[in-house]
This record gives C-alpha cells, structure tokens and sequence, in this order.
C-alpha cells in the first residue's frame, strides 16, 4: 500500500513539475522583454481603437456637412408631369413654321429637279 501511494505521488509530483518547466521562446512572467512587449501591444491597441474613433467622428461630421449642404441648396422648380396643351396661337405659330419648312425644303428639290431634267449638250 506505501508503495502504491509513493508511486502516485512520484507521478503527480513529476506532472506539476513538468508542467512548470520554462518552454524556450514563450516569454514568462516577470520577464521585463515580455512586460515591455505586453505593454506596447496594450499601448498599440489603444492607439488603433484612438484613431478608429477619430475616423468615425469624422465620417459622422462630414455626413452632417453634406445634409447641411443639402439643406441650404434652393429647391428645384415645380414641374408638372402632365402635358399642358399648347394654346391656340402657339398652334397656329407651329403650324406656320412648319409650312415654312416644308417650302424650303421642296423649293430646294425643285432646283435638283429641274438640274436632273435639263438637256444633254
């Protein structure tokens, strides 16, 4: 029986032991390399959660500049969606100037006519 309960505790003594060990390249504590090292990735990372809130409030400005902006434009006139017909008379100056239109353009195709219909010398 002693020598059972001095294995088991040989073998629990040896695994605390073990587990103690210093691993090479795994920084331990109160080494002045890793608490150096700790504290500029702590001194980092406040600085990079400082210039994310810097960022935001910038992006929070400019947004409420733009809406200001915005805001201050004059508004765009009235522009009714439904066709308003015209009046009379601007119907009648339509008309006039597309009979106008007409005459020149067939005055013109009279000139190549007669040009195309003229005698051979």
């Amino acid at each position: 029986m002693k020598a059972a309960a001095l294995i088991l505790l040989s073998i629990l003594s040896a695994g605390t032991a073990s587990a103690q060990v210093y691993a090479p390249g795994q920084p331990y504590i109160g080494d002045p390399l890793a608490d150096r090292l700790r504290y500029r990735m702590e001194t980092q990372r406040l600085q990079a959660d400082d210039r994310a809130a810097y960022a935001r409030q910038h992006q929070l400005n400019a947004r409420l500049t733009e809406m200001e902006i915005r805001a201050q434009r004059q508004p765009e006139p009235y522009i009714p969606l439904v066709d308003v017909p015209p009046s009379p008379d601007a119907q009648r100056r339509a008309r006039e100037a597309a009979t106008a239109r007409r005459e020149a353009v067939s005055s013109g195709v009279g000139q190549i006519d007669d040009w195309l219909a003229r005698q051979p010398r």
